[in-house]
């Protein structure tokens, strides 16, 4: 199989090893002490953020890898190291801050301190500035690795004071490869799903398990009826169950629009269905398909990003906006 488990019960994955191995290089080549960890997709991200923490802390001089023998290193498989604070902003207030900061002053000269935070973009302005007062001034032998999904928003006196580390997607063929040894879907579906989530292995592989999977062939059939009939709305009862069908539909619209500009096969995103798409071409005319595309659009961010909205309107309202 193409992964295996490591002494804590985590999956590592191959593509992981070389940022991996470019980052300690980094650390062991200058020195710094903040690093944010970013990028778009899943692309296990928080694995290699513990894989770093693992390596800052262990007491062996081994330049690569932890020795997972040292004390360091068993209390941290074992979730004991008492300087590991793995922080997500859900949980996070000024009041934690403080008592993370005072508990790194008071231990400063003694033992290594990892402050890991998940998402950081997610945080408020009053804890971002009171986490900025100590990354701009670290107590000794104190490092903080943060993720995020979205650096842009990040604000500039964060960003200023850490060391930006774009987490790369593997490439497109070598996720394939390493999809095929766990399941045995044609080339083309594990192409599909890919490009689906942006190039996420992780994420096309758990689509592929998932009945969003099987509803993605029922909303295909229901698009393409609701193109026959010139009605959007025979969508909102399949849209109004997951936020992430309307995703899935954007891709498909996306797909339509492109096929009627005569786009090239290597941009499309669901290959599998292309021949589907094409018996509906001549049906649609492309400033509506455009219009419906900008609205699902507009449709998901509100679903995603405001709350205390009636999504059953908002989705009803986008279908027959069209």
């Amino acid at each position: 199989m193409a992964y295996e488990n490591n002494i804590n019960n985590y999956i590592w994955y191959p593509w992981l090893n070389e940022q991996y191995k470019e980052i300690i290089n980094f650390y062991n080549k200058k020195k710094f002490n903040a690093i944010i960890i970013y990028n778009q997709v899943d692309n296990s991200n928080n694995l290699l953020c513990y894989a770093i923490s693992r390596k800052l802390i262990c007491q062996s001089n081994n330049y690569y890898k932890s020795c997972n023998i040292c004390s360091n290193c068993i209390l941290m498989a074992n979730n004991n190291y008492p300087y590991y604070y793995k922080l997500h902003y859900s949980t996070l207030n000024i009041q934690k801050i403080r008592d993370i900061i005072t508990d790194v002053n008071k231990f400063s000269f003694k033992y290594i301190k990892i402050i890991y935070i998940i998402n950081i973009e997610k945080l408020t302005y009053s804890i971002i500035s009171a986490l900025l007062k100590i990354i701009e001034y670290p107590p000794s032998m104190t490092y903080f690795i943060l993720s995020c999904n979205n650096i842009s928003i990040i604000p500039l006196t964060i960003k200023s004071r850490c060391i930006c580390w774009n987490m790369k997607i593997p490439n497109e063929n070598y996720s394939i490869k390493w999809l095929q040894n766990i399941i045995h879907d044609k080339e083309i579906i594990i192409r599909t799903s890919l490009r689906i989530c942006n190039g996420s292995p992780i994420n096309a592989l758990l689509l592929l398990k998932s009945n969003l999977w099987n509803n993605r062939h029922v909303l295909i059939n229901t698009l393409n009826n609701a193109l026959l009939k010139n009605n959007m709305v025979l969508l909102l009862p399949i849209l109004n169950t997951n936020n992430k069908l309307i995703y899935l539909l954007i891709t498909l619209i996306s797909d339509t629009i492109k096929l009627l500009k005569n786009t090239n096969k290597l941009f499309l995103i669901n290959l599998d269905i292309i021949d589907v798409i094409k018996k509906s071409l001549h049906k649609n005319n492309i400033y509506k398909m455009y219009k419906l595309w900008n609205n699902l659009i507009n449709c998901w961010y509100f679903l995603n990003q405001k709350n205390n909205i009636n999504r059953e309107l908002l989705i009803l309202h986008c279908l027959i906006n069209w």
